[in-house]
């Protein structure tokens, strides 16, 4: 199901994510989204919440399994969140 709509700026700056948008991506008051720039377009996307236990353990995995310097690690969780 593909759903759009038209939505205008506030002078504060906001938007309001259409109902069905929201519905479908289960999108909830206080559930943070990452706002994005890719070339002209601006991106948003839902944000996987993990605790800091878990980002930790995920990296972790990571960056033994692929044997990375810290610099690869940062850039790659960098990555990661942005998806």
């Amino acid at each position: 199901m593909k759903a759009e709509g038209v939505v205008k700026v506030s002078t504060k700056g906001q938007i309001v994510i259409p109902k069905d948008v929201r519905t479908q991506f289960g999108i909830v008051p206080g559930k943070k989204l990452l706002v994005a720039v890719e070339e002209n377009e601006i991106l948003i996307k839902k944000m996987e919440e993990l605790s800091l236990g878990e980002l930790s353990k995920k990296l972790t995995k990571k960056a033994r399994k692929e044997r990375m310097d810290v610099d690869a690690l940062v850039d790659e969780a960098i990555r990661w969140a942005r998806k």
